[in-house]
C-alpha cells in the first residue's frame, strides 16, 4: 500500500470537476484509491459522493492511500489533478 499527503491547489477546493476527475482516475485502474481529509474517515475515491463530501478547500492536506498493481501510476496521476486542479 502507497501513502502520500497531498495539498489542494485548486481555488476552489475539491469541487464537482475535480471530484470528477479523481473518480474517473480511480475506476480506470487496477488499484483501490482512498482518500481522508480533516481527520475524517477514508472515502472511496470511486465514489463522487464521498470525495465530495469530504469538503476539501484550498490549502487542505489530503492523505491519500492507493492499494494495487498500478498504485504507483495512480499517485503521479493523482498528484498532477491535485496540482492543476483538474485544468481550472
Amino acid at each position: 500500500m502507497k501513502t502520500k499527503e497531498m495539498t489542494v491547489r485548486s481555488a476552489h477546493g475539491l469541487h464537482l470537476r475535480v471530484a470528477g476527475e479523481i473518480v474517473k482516475l480511480a475506476k480506470s485502474h487496477e488499484c483501490n484509491l482512498s482518500l481522508s481529509c480533516k481527520g475524517c474517515k477514508f472515502a472511496d475515491a470511486c465514489s463522487i459522493m464521498q470525495v465530495l463530501t469530504l469538503g476539501a478547500s484550498e490549502g487542505d492536506k489530503v492523505q491519500v492511500r492507493a492499494d494495487g498493481p498500478d498504485a504507483d501510476l495512480v499517485m503521479t496521476k493523482l498528484a498532477n489533478i491535485f496540482e492543476d486542479g483538474a485544468g481550472i
